[in-house]
């Protein structure tokens, strides 16, 4: 494993933002904010782990950069689909950008050193602002209204015109919104074992170390494991919350607790 250098000011500040955004988010934040903070936490463990046998490189196409770019598009993508938040919406356009840059790095020879480099990681650094503001109007909207519902429900606007009561729209928003993270965790996996295959079949890849292709392969595969197994869960959890929401609930009226029983 590569540790940063420490030495230049603008890694010292990178790593600042990102150990304040991480412990932000896992303390305070909700289920989007928490998801973020892995993404990124995961991608740098994952980036330290490969630049421990390949340089970092701005005259070519970085392809561990590139992986890790890869890992946070599919992640903030990912919540920004599901989430009722805003800010993975802006969080997945920026790493959008990120990944624009290595299009541009492989088409065009022309394109500086330094404006590569720029590309590359003033996006991500302005995701960890994202992330860290995201949090800060999570708990403001806990304070201000007692909740906020971390995922969307898109079929509670399908409902609406027939609910009887509040009690009725609080229930279907908890039995129909769910998480999806599951699936691209499961993906960003496999985009770490995609990597460690190119990296020993192709030749124009730079070559890495057995070890490191090992230890990025046990985490690939743990990651699909633990993608697969969260999204059985998740898919496991809304079927039995829609399955109690239906029993009770018919076409709007409670079932009397006799019948429910």
């Amino acid at each position: 494993m590569a540790l940063p250098d420490f030495n230049e000011p603008s890694v010292v500040l990178f790593f600042s933002m990102l150990a304040l955004a991480a412990a932000l988010s896992f303390w305070r934040g909700g289920a989007p904010e928490k998801s973020g903070a892995f993404f990124m936490v995961w991608m740098i463990l994952i980036q330290s782990i490969a630049y421990g046998s390949v340089s970092t490189r701005f005259w070519e196409v970085d392809p561990v950069a590139l992986l890790g770019d890869s890992i946070l598009f599919v992640g903030f993508g990912a919540i920004a689909l599901n989430a009722k938040r805003i800010w993975p919406l802006f969080a997945a356009g920026l790493q959008l950008i990120s990944l624009s840059a290595h299009f541009a790095r492989q088409v065009e020879d022309d394109v500086i050193a330094l404006a590569y480099a720029t590309m590359k990681v003033v996006p991500t650094a302005l995701v960890l602002l994202l992330l860290i503001m995201g949090t800060l109007f999570h708990q403001r909207r806990l304070k201000k209204s007692g909740e906020d519902l971390a995922w969307a429900d898109f079929e509670l606007w399908r409902e609406l015109w027939r609910a009887p009561s509040k009690q009725y729209i609080d229930e279907h928003r908890m039995a129909f919104s769910r998480s999806w993270i599951g699936a691209p965790v499961a993906c960003c996996g496999l985009l770490v074992i995609c990597y460690c295959i190119s990296a020993l079949v192709i030749p124009e890849t730079p070559e890495i170390a057995l070890g490191t292709v090992t230890a990025l392969s046990v985490m690939g595969a743990a990651a699909i494991a633990g993608g697969l197994w969260l999204h059985q869960r998740e898919t496991s959890r809304h079927a039995a919350e829609t399955k109690a929401f239906r029993e009770k609930w018919k076409f709007g009226v409670p079932m009397p607790q006799s019948a429910a029983s």
